[in-house]
């Protein structure tokens, strides 16, 4: 790639493959092409490598993506993660930076849920569609949205959000639990991860509070506001419950439903 390259175009054909069960540490001469002032964080100018996805975007977006084949995601190592695990290159070199800083202040960052395709989330809400089949078609998908997204809604399905020790709120509330959180809220910003399902108390509508879930906002900002520009819930179909979409809002209020930490 050429380094006359404009500093917004996105860069195709990084390769990266780090194993759960092995880490590869070889440099490639690509990751030295950056973005310039992409991103402010740590209160300073940062760059940020952004790299294309192999798959379709559109498809991309909404979660039609085989993590293994695509070069923009990484496999992460086993020591940071509970299970097979990937992210997009650029959030798991931030989580890096964030886990080593972790560490020195004394707490352990285990990543429990990471990148997930449309498949995976499927699953996971036809399980809870059939385990609710006494109620209409649009309350069983706001009871399911309370804390689970909608395939082809999920912000998983970009790579760019990580779940954190733990998926109950409750670990957060005392004990070491609660002095990560209060951690996380001090530093998270400083590596560019944001909680972006907070208290609701401010008007923010769609899922509750997920004290556990942090999405590395450099990259999942751009991605929100392309995905703003090329779905609807017109496109939304391949699952039980689609149709309901449309009436539970799940754009706007859902997708759209988050803080920012801008403010």
């Amino acid at each position: 790639m050429k380094n006359n390259i404009l500093p917004l175009l996105l860069v195709f054909g990084l390769s990266a493959q780090v194993g759960c069960q092995q880490k590869n540490d070889t440099n490639n001469a690509a990751k030295n092409i950056e973005i310039q002032n992409f991103v402010e964080v740590q209160k300073a100018k940062d760059t940020l490598t952004f790299v294309k996805p192999q798959t379709n975007y559109k498809d991309y977006l909404v979660g039609r993506t085989n993590f293994a084949k695509d070069s923009a995601f990484v496999l992460v190592p086993s020591k940071y993660c509970n299970k097979q695990t990937y992210l997009r290159k650029e959030t798991y070199e931030a989580f890096l930076k964030m886990h080593q800083a972790a560490q020195k202040a004394g707490f352990n960052l285990l990543i429990v849920s990471g990148a997930r395709n449309f498949q995976h989330q499927k699953n996971i809400w036809e399980r809870k569609w059939k385990a609710n089949a006494n109620l209409t078609p649009k309350e069983r998908a706001k009871k399911i949205l309370l804390f689970s997204s909608m395939p082809m809604s999920s912000r998983h399905h970009w790579g760019t959000d990580v779940d954190l020790n733990s998926l109950n709120n409750s670990y957060f509330e005392s004990g070491k639990g609660k002095q990560l959180y209060q951690w996380m809220q001090e530093n998270a910003g400083k590596y560019g991860f944001c909680q972006v399902f907070t208290d609701k108390k401010g008007g923010r509508t769609g899922y509750e509070m997920e004290k556990w879930h942090w999405s590395y906002m450099p990259l999942a900002k751009q991605l929100l506001k392309d995905y703003n520009k090329q779905i609807t819930t017109k496109d939304f179909k391949g699952f039980l419950g689609s149709e309901t979409a449309d009436s539970v809002r799940i754009i706007k209020d859902y997708v759209n439903g988050i803080n920012t930490c801008e403010d």
